[in-house]
């Protein structure tokens, strides 16, 4: 990869004042998800740090100035909106380019198709497109791997908040597109009740952690077995059933308006599950979402067992 001194490369119509150390330190001091926030609630956009994401690291805010960041023999340099782009998308690690623009960007795309220009020169992001049958393509976008070290060091995120970079699973890309959307939805109402996001754990996160425990549980005996896998699915939130334990595709940690520290679990379900894979998902306790043409199916197949769960679309 070539070496980037952006700086340099800065043409006269992108010229702006560096801050200060002490303004940089400011600004990136938010700790809190910063997962892209909602454009009308008025708060700062992702992390997880998108879980809450303070006026500092806001697009709004000093949109057009640039601060250097040097890495690896490197320098970079970046908006504010960059950074709060790219904390969104490495929490998400696929995030649809349309969904972007609304929840970071307040819907202004003109700005984002530029920052995401920027970014790419400098190897921060990648993109694909997803060409579906019988819907419209998407644009994706992802963390590079350089990108990923950005965010880690320059984000202020939690030191226990997953960051991802590069696309995996080319089967499951749409589906995985559309949990930031399902973020969203549940982040708004979380905020409506006085809550605070401080954490996105996605199922990648929760499989690794479950994977250690069973494997750490298998010379146990059967009892033992279970006991062990009941304690790890309460610690982390989660149900089991016998020594199966339910992963959702999202599980949000947040406090609530008196301090107390809860957790929910989301699922994006399609048309592909079956109906007993629905009610499954629905009986571990986790908070439904579906495509709008899938919603329907998703409804009649909990409404069957006298299931009474919302079942919210996206």
């Amino acid at each position: 990869m070539a070496r980037w001194d952006f700086l340099q490369r800065e043409n006269a119509r992108d010229s702006e004042v560096v801050p200060s150390r002490e303004e940089r330190r400011q600004e990136s001091s938010g700790t809190s998800v910063s997962v892209g926030r909602g454009p009308t609630d008025g708060s700062s956009a992702n992390s997880p740090e998108r879980p809450e994401r303070s006026s500092e690291s806001s697009p709004g805010r000093s949109a057009d100035r640039r601060t250097p960041y040097g890495h690896g023999g490197r320098t970079y340099s970046l908006r504010s909106s960059e950074i709060a782009a790219m904390k969104d998308i490495g929490t998400f690690r696929t995030v649809d380019v349309r969904d972007l623009a609304r929840f970071v960007y307040a819907g202004d795309e003109a700005r984002l198709k530029h920052d995401l220009e920027s970014l790419r020169a400098q190897g921060m992001v990648e993109e694909k497109t997803l060409f579906r049958a019988h819907r419209s393509a998407r644009k994706l976008v992802s963390l590079t791997a350089e990108g990923q070290r950005i965010v880690r060091k320059e984000s202020g995120l939690r030191e226990d908040q997953r960051i991802y970079h590069g696309f995996v699973k080319p089967k499951e890309l749409d589906h995985d597109a559309d949990l930031y959307k399902v973020y969203q939805k549940a982040a708004k109402e979380i905020r409506e009740k006085g809550g605070k996001l401080t954490r996105v754990r996605l199922d990648f996160e929760l499989k690794e952690s479950i994977n250690r425990a069973k494997e750490a549980a298998g010379h146990l005996s059967g009892d033992e077995r279970k006991r062990l896998l009941t304690a790890v699915a309460e610690e982390h939130g989660l149900t089991i059933d016998d020594t199966i334990i339910h992963l959702p595709d999202i599980q949000v940690e947040y406090e609530t308006r008196d301090c107390g520290v809860e957790r929910q679990n989301l699922e994006l379900l399609s048309r592909n599950y079956r109906e007993d894979g629905i009610r499954g998902k629905a009986a571990a306790g986790f908070k439904i979402y579906a495509r709008s043409g899938d919603a329907n199916r998703v409804r009649r197949a909990l409404h069957d067992t006298g299931m009474i769960r919302e079942v919210l679309s996206v």
